[in-house]
C-alpha cells in the first residue's frame, strides 16, 4: 500500500473531495495533500523495514464557518489513524478568497518485506 492510498483511505469518511497534489473539478471545499519528504524509519540487516513519510494536508473552503470545523476534523481523523502532527498554518488566499489551512504530519509505513 502506498502512502497516497493510506491518506486517501483515512480521509474518505470525511466525505470531502480529496486529491493528491492538485484539485480536479470545481469544488468550493476540498482537500489536497502531497508528500514533501521521506526517510528510513527502521532498518535491519541492511534493509529498510519501515519508511517515515512527511505529508502536508491542505484543506480549502470559501465558508469561514466550515474552516474551523474542518480543521479539527482533518487533524483528529489523521491523528486517530496514527499520523503525528508536526505543524499547521492558517492561511487566506486573497486572489481566490478562499480559506486554506496547511497541516503537516509524519507517518510510518512498513515496507512490503517487513
Amino acid at each position: 500500500m502506498s502512502i497516497y492510498s493510506v491518506v486517501m483511505d483515512t480521509l474518505k469518511p470525511l466525505n470531502i473531495p480529496t486529491f493528491p497534489i492538485t484539485k480536479k473539478g470545481d469544488h468550493e471545499t476540498y482537500i489536497t495533500f502531497f508528500q514533501y519528504d521521506e526517510a528510513v524509519a527502521l532498518a535491519a540487516d541492511d534493509e529498510e523495514k519501515q519508511t517515515g513519510y512527511f505529508i502536508q494536508v491542505d484543506f480549502w473552503t470559501k465558508d469561514a464557518l466550515k474552516y474551523t470545523d474542518l480543521s479539527e476534523k482533518v487533524k483528529n481523523t489523521l491523528t486517530a489513524a496514527g499520523f503525528s502532527k508536526k505543524g499547521a498554518a492558517d492561511l487566506y488566499e486573497q486572489d481566490t478568497q478562499i480559506y486554506h489551512k496547511g497541516l503537516r504530519f509524519y507517518y510510518v509505513l512498513k515496507t512490503k518485506n517487513s
